[in-house]
């Protein structure tokens, strides 16, 4: 069966599909609206979400954020605000050191040998200095008015006259000798500080003080100065640039000097000027004691001039003198040859710094049998009297020595062998003792050990001992060769010798004083008997036959007083055993019925001259009579009573 098939109009069809057409269209352009308004109202739900989530994100990280900058503003503001506080105090904080004033040096009546001055550095801060603004007041004729008395004219006018570096250099520049353009160089900048001027005396910076001139300040210093120039050198010593003792007294007494240094703290601007109401701490300096010497610049003066005059009239190489106090060790004089200004002193490369009479050795010679003849005595096997035949040349135990010049044999008391400083005799006189016993007396009378003295660099010479003698030496030293002393060993021998066998060491401190004048004492050296008081007596007389007329130094007499002593003359020997010359010297004391002084000259290597008596015993003799005058030592009023010197 066939199908039948719908049939429609043409037009109907058509309207009909244009109608279906537009309906389907509308429906789904209404679906799709509605689809639209669907998607949109789900799409906004899920961007409002989001962008909550994200403001909510941002406020927490804002929040935290706030809360650790709050934290931190806290921690800095509260919690460390103190440690940074103190931190940025001390950043900003200086200390200076305040230096003290060295204490001063002083003869035994109180005359100034060294002293410190005040000075100044001048310095001046660039950044403070530019502001600087000159005013002078005018008078109604345009002149300057500098007399007090009208600068209250109501016709004055004050006007500038200069501002900054320029006119600050203008002022400075006659005040401390310089060119004011380049002093002004020094001036200009932005450093808060430059040094312009060291050293300058106080007057000056009291003139620059009056100029008020802004930035400009003045550090104060001490400058070490010696009055007396060349006195006492070898003993003062001197300091460096730092005030700080570097020889002679300036050196061992450097911490009594020195004093305490004080400080200054306070907080400082970055222009360098000090913060009112910030610290300010102020801790003043502590001066140094005064140090009071036991010598006499007077006579310390007058020995030097003498040893000085000596030396070059005989081409002397140099020479000492020593006079000190037999019953106190206290050294009135201790004189070197060729003394120079501290100042000078200490400007040299070479040579000694100190005093030849505490640091250098020579061979004492004939001064040296006072210990053969000090030993023989109190082991009593001599007596004044005690014959001695003594040729001009002996030979012991296969040594042979000679006097000085030749002579017949003589025939002399032990005094005789003493006054004539005969070596043959000598050397029979210290067979009689044991080589143990002459080497004992050389220790107990301070030979071949320092004395102590407060000086620096003292030698203590050299003895050797009786097991290290050789042959030769074993005789040699019974007349003070072959052993080594110093000028001032030698002086405390003589001056034990003069004390009735009673050692003191000798000294140079007699006291301190602090800041305010209190004095205190040194600590005075222990008093030993070394030598029978016995011995010591009859070798003092023995002594005076030495300066009788008599004598090997009748040049040593002391006008209106008995003195006693022994010259010496020994061989300055190389190093390759040539002679290089001698030592003339002389040892001695006064008043001799009472001494009060011993006095100890050496001479080394005169040209023109050989003797003891004659080379030093001048200097003896002017140098002991002053120093007599100077204690106020009565003149002798008794004769010597002199043991005889030739034999019967």
């Amino acid at each position: 069966m066939v199908g039948k098939k719908r049939r429609y109009s043409p037009a109907k069809s058509a309207s009909s599909l244009k109608q279906k057409t537009l309906a389907d269209q509308g429906q789904s352009r209404k679906q799709a609206g509605s689809d639209f308004i669907s998607t949109g109202i789900v799409n906004s739900r899920g961007a409002s979400k989001a962008a909550g989530k994200r403001g909510r994100l941002l406020l927490v990280i804002v929040a935290f954020l706030l809360v650790l900058c709050s934290a931190r503003l806290f921690d800095l503001q509260v919690v460390q605000a103190p440690a940074l506080a103190d931190e940025a105090r001390q950043a900003r904080t200086v200390s200076a050191e305040i230096v003290s004033k060295r204490g001063d040096i002083v003869d035994r009546k109180g005359t100034v040998l060294a002293t410190s001055i005040e000075v100044y550095n001048v310095s001046v801060n660039q950044m403070l200095v530019k502001n600087y603004v000159h005013h002078e007041i005018f008078s109604p004729d345009g002149k300057i008015v500098t007399d007090k008395t009208k600068l209250r004219d109501p016709r004055n006018r004050k006007k500038v006259v200069g501002t900054g570096a320029a006119e600050a250099a203008r002022q400075l520049a006659p005040i401390l000798d310089m060119n004011p353009a380049v002093l002004g160089g020094k001036m200009v900048g932005n450093r808060g500080f430059v040094y312009l001027a060291k050293n300058v005396s106080a007057q000056n910076w009291r003139k620059i003080r009056k100029l008020k001139i802004d930035g400009i300040d003045g550090e104060l210093r001490y400058q070490r100065q010696y009055p007396n120039g060349p006195t006492a050198s070898s003993i003062l010593g001197f300091t460096d640039f730092e005030q700080v003792g570097q020889a002679g007294i300036e050196a061992t007494q450097n911490k009594q000097l020195a004093g305490v240094p004080g400080k200054r703290v306070a907080e400082i601007s970055p222009s360098g000027q000090v913060i009112p109401g910030g610290t300010d701490v102020l801790q003043t300096a502590t001066p140094g004691k005064t140090v009071r010497l036991t010598i006499d610049a007077d006579l310390q003066n007058t020995a030097e001039g003498l040893v000085n005059k000596q030396v070059a009239d005989f081409g002397a190489a140099w020479g000492t003198a020593i006079v000190q106090r037999v019953g106190t060790g206290q050294i009135l004089a201790l004189a070197d040859s060729g003394n120079e200004p501290p100042e000078q002193v200490r400007k040299r490369t070479s040579g000694t710094t100190g005093s030849r009479a505490v640091q250098y050795t020579y061979e004492p010679g004939s001064s040296g049998k006072l210990v053969t003849f000090a030993t023989a005595l109190e082991q009593k096997k001599i007596t004044p009297l005690t014959p001695v035949s003594s040729p001009d040349k002996i030979t012991i135990a296969g040594q042979s020595f000679r006097d000085s010049h030749p002579h017949p044999t003589m025939n002399l008391t032990a005094s005789g062998v003493l006054a004539e400083s005969s070596n043959t005799g000598t050397v029979q006189i210290g067979q009689m003792v044991t080589d143990q016993q002459r080497y004992q007396m050389m220790k107990a009378l301070g030979l071949g050990q320092k004395t102590g003295i407060e000086m620096p660099g003292e030698s203590a010479g050299i003895i050797g001992s009786p097991q290290n003698w050789d042959p030769r030496q074993r005789m040699t030293t019974m007349f003070g060769q072959g052993m080594a002393c110093t000028p001032l060993q030698i002086s405390a021998l003589i001056s034990t010798i003069a004390n009735h066998g009673v050692y003191i060491a000798p000294r140079m401190i007699s006291e301190y004083e602090d800041p305010q004048g209190i004095p205190e004492k040194v600590k005075v050296p222990a008093a030993t008997q070394r030598l029978d008081q016995n011995a010591a007596a009859t070798l003092v007389r023995m002594m005076e036959s030495v300066t009788s007329d008599e004598g090997t130094a009748k040049k040593a007499q002391i006008p209106g007083y008995r003195s006693a002593g022994k010259t010496g003359t020994s061989e300055i020997i190389s190093g390759r055993g040539g002679s290089q010359g001698v030592v003339a010297s002389f040892v001695g004391l006064a008043p001799a019925e009472n001494p009060e002084i011993a006095v100890s000259v050496i001479i080394y290597q005169p040209k023109s001259g050989i003797y003891g008596g004659v080379v030093a015993g001048p200097v003896f003799s002017q140098v002991a009579a002053q120093a007599l005058t100077l204690l106020d030592v009565p003149p002798s009023s008794t004769k010597p009573q002199l043991y005889p010197i030739n034999a019967h």
